[in-house]
């Protein structure tokens, strides 16, 4: 009884040190399990719901088996009217690319000793060497340096080829790595503060490592991983410099692949198990040169840049398409569940009015014209009057499409002390200056300064003097004023408007006074009684100026308008110039009579050329077009129809202007086109440049030009030149004129036209 007693008592000393507190499990657990489903169900609403297609992709992914089909880009042609052929000049091709993994090579000089021969180009390695003795010879500073330069031999190229290759498989570890080029100032010099062997920070903040030169490898990369907040072991794995991949040699003839395949097909002993060939796809242009402002080229994203290949660039490109089917749980492909197959859409063929063969002989023949003249470019266009097609296009300078970087190649100028105290900086471009031969007519080069590593400090200028301006097409956006060419125009509208005739006469003094200027003329056959005809052949700005007085500068302006000045013709190029034309309410008495002959505002050669071909058409002017179809899937074919524009005079002009051109090369001042077999139509001009509102003369200051057209009797072409600057003469009809003679001979005899003299 006492023990029990004693019991009883501390059963209750433990009720009574209990917690006072109504707790009901039943409701707690409930709570818990709503509270659990709610999170739960905002999960499932996030995942289903919000990043669902997030999510349904990277399912699709794992599920699915997903390749991207390539599109093939369409091709370019041209026509050789001669033979009736089409002709590409822009294709595609696939060259494989040789590289190797060097961690994968055991035998370096094995493989060296059996791919250098098969990989190696003799032509390549002595152009390469000529440049260098170039560059040698351009920086020697005595005549002991220059006596030391000396081309390698054959055998001296092939070693030094050798040794590069064996160097590349040799190389298990990459000599530097760049690690970061856009880290937080603050964290660089969180790094430089480190000094850290074998990691540098360039002067463009650019952070780099250099694997051979680091003697702590854990503990770099363990100080360098907390600035940067990366895992030590994966920039540890980083700072190795395991050199897995190296070029060894890109676009390797399809024959030389072969050849290299069979080699390591051949493999017994895994010495070749570092090689791989890559397929490279290239946009190439078998006919190099040809055309090449025209065409533009295909950079290495893949997408057209300049010309038919950046404007067309879309339909070109063509659509990539996919293929995927379903997988099985150990990601075999079923081919019995559902596939989806987008077939790729290859691009459009384009074909361009270019004739092959003219377009080659007027490229050749400007080519010779702009090196005779020393200018500094130049420009041809030649234009089918009757449709408005493009025949020809042609630049010089002009550039490789299937080596476009070379037009950034720069090589060594040597300057006197004068010459680069004399150098103008380039505001915005830092150590590049421009070199005037003359300042007056801005005839200038680009100048580029760079230090060397010994603190040899070089110029250097680009080799085709005009870099990446090469690119451009200039016929169609570059403007300039037309000078002299524009006074077929302007007889055309005194013509047209019955204010004059080509037997008009005027009482001329050689001065026209206008507002503050006094215009003259060149010729002394410009003073006296002269008709219309006469102002037309041999040039004269005063008899012009006179006849836009009598036309007034409203009309005046309405027919420049009517002849396409001031307003782009929609030719199939991007970036195409309207040329600038001011209303007319703006002009000065002055302003009227300078456009009389061509100056006070500017146009495109393709504005100035569908001019000119209005007037060999009868006064209709036609659509110019360089697109002669567009082949959107085989054998659906989009045809570009010629579009007349109107007519933009009367057709009795456009006979009387014609004949007044004749004139104008047969006893006027471009008598440098005459023919002797045929006869042609045609105009000079020799467009002065300014400086401070003053008028430059003499050679390498004027823009000298030719348009015409023949035959006489059914005109079947316009042609049209421009030189920039030539320092051979001033003069077109000592420039252009031959030129212009040389291809109009050409076109003659191409198109079979009988002589008419």
């Amino acid at each position: 009884m006492l023990i029990q007693s004693k019991n009883m008592s501390y059963r209750n000393q433990r009720k009574s040190a209990r917690p006072l507190i109504n707790f009901d499990r039943n409701a707690a657990m409930i709570g818990f399990v709503i509270l659990f489903s709610g999170i739960l169900l905002i999960r499932l609403f996030s995942l289903q719901v919000l990043a669902y297609d997030h999510y349904k992709q990277i399912a699709t992914e794992a599920h699915f088996g997903f390749n991207e089909l390539p599109a093939y880009r369409g091709e370019i042609y041209i026509k050789d009217y001669a033979s009736g052929d089409l002709v590409r000049v822009a294709t595609n091709s696939t060259l494989d690319l040789l590289y190797a993994d060097p961690t994968m090579i055991k035998d370096k000089k094995l493989v060296a000793n059996t791919i250098v021969p098969l990989i190696y180009d003799p032509e390549e390695a002595k152009k390469l060497d000529e440049e260098r003795v170039q560059k040698a010879i351009s920086r020697a500073k005595t005549a002991e340096e220059l006596e030391d330069i000396e081309p390698l031999k054959e055998d001296e190229l092939y070693e030094q080829f050798y040794d590069e290759i064996l160097e590349k498989i040799s190389s298990d570890i990459r000599p530097v790595i760049t690690l970061s080029t856009n880290t937080d100032p603050a964290k660089l010099q969180q790094i430089k503060d480190l000094n850290l062997t074998g990691i540098e920070i360039t002067e463009n903040d650019v952070l780099k490592a250099y694997p051979p030169d680091i003697i702590n490898l854990k503990s770099t990369a363990a100080q360098l991983g907390e600035v940067l907040e990366t895992p030590p072991l994966e920039l540890e794995s980083i700072l190795k410099g395991r050199n897995r991949y190296v070029v060894l040699k890109k676009k390797l003839p399809p024959e030389t692949s072969t050849k290299i395949k069979e080699v390591m097909t051949n493999d017994e002993g895994d010495n070749f198990i570092g090689l791989g060939l890559k397929e490279e796809y290239y946009r190439y242009y078998p006919e190099k040169t040809l055309a090449a402002n025209v065409l533009g080229f295909v950079g290495t994203d893949g997408n057209g840049n300049y010309g038919i290949e950046s404007k067309f660039n879309t339909d070109l490109k063509g659509k990539k398409g996919v293929f995927q089917t379903q997988k099985d749980s150990v990601g075999r492909l079923i081919t019995v569940g559902d596939s989806v197959i987008e077939p790729a859409v290859d691009g459009s063929n384009v074909t361009l009015t270019i004739d092959r063969s003219i377009q080659m002989v007027v490229e050749n023949k400007l080519e010779r014209t702009v090196k005779g003249t020393r200018a500094d470019t130049g420009q041809v266009i030649v234009m089918d009057p009757k449709t408005g097609k493009i025949i020809a296009i042609a630049h010089y300078p002009s550039f490789d499409p299937n080596n476009y970087s070379e037009v950034y190649e720069k090589e060594d100028v040597k300057l006197t002390d004068k010459e680069i105290e004399e150098l103008v900086p380039i505001e915005g471009m830092e150590n590049t200056f421009w070199q005037y031969r003359n300042f007056a007519a801005k005839d200038r080069t680009m100048i580029f300064k760079k230090e060397l590593a010994d603190d040899t400090i070089i110029y250097q200028k680009y080799k085709n003097n005009i870099g990446p301006e090469s690119y451009q097409n200039k016929v169609v956006s570059g403007p300039y004023e037309p000078g002299s060419v524009y006074k077929i125009i302007t007889a055309a509208i005194g013509i047209d408007d019955q204010d004059v005739q080509p037997g008009t006469v005027f009482n001329d003094s050689g001065i026209l006074k206008v507002d503050e200027f006094e215009i003259k003329n060149v010729s002394a056959k410009c003073t006296g009684r002269v008709t219309v005809a006469d102002i037309l052949a041999y040039s004269c700005n005063t008899g012009m100026g006179q006849i836009a007085q009598r036309v007034g500068r409203n009309l005046f302006y309405s027919y420049m308008e009517r002849f396409g000045m001031g307003k782009r013709t929609e030719i199939e190029f991007e970036n195409e110039h309207p040329g600038k034309l001011e209303h007319f309410n703006g002009w000065a008495e002055s302003e009227l009579v300078t456009h009389a002959f061509g100056q006070g505002f500017t146009a495109t050669m393709v504005q100035m050329a569908t001019a000119i071909s209005t007037i060999a058409n009868d006064g209709i002017m036609m659509q110019p077009y360089i697109v002669e179809s567009i082949e959107k899937t085989p054998g659906k074919i989009q045809n570009t129809e010629p579009t007349v524009l109107g007519q933009i005079i009367r057709p009795e002009t456009a006979e009387l202007v014609k004949n007044m051109m004749v004139g104008a090369v047969e006893k006027g001042v471009s008598g440098s086109a005459k023919i002797n077999t045929h006869y042609v139509a045609g105009k000079t001009g020799t467009s002065q440049t300014y400086r401070n509102g003053k008028p430059l003369t003499g050679a390498g200051t004027t823009i000298a030009s030719i348009g015409g057209f023949g035959p006489i009797d059914d005109p079947q072409f316009v042609i049209l030149v421009k030189l920039d600057h030539p320092r051979s003469s001033e003069w077109a009809d000592s420039t252009a004129a031959p030129l212009f003679k040389e291809i109009a001979e050409y076109l003659y005899e191409y198109y079979s036209i009988p002589p008419d003299k």
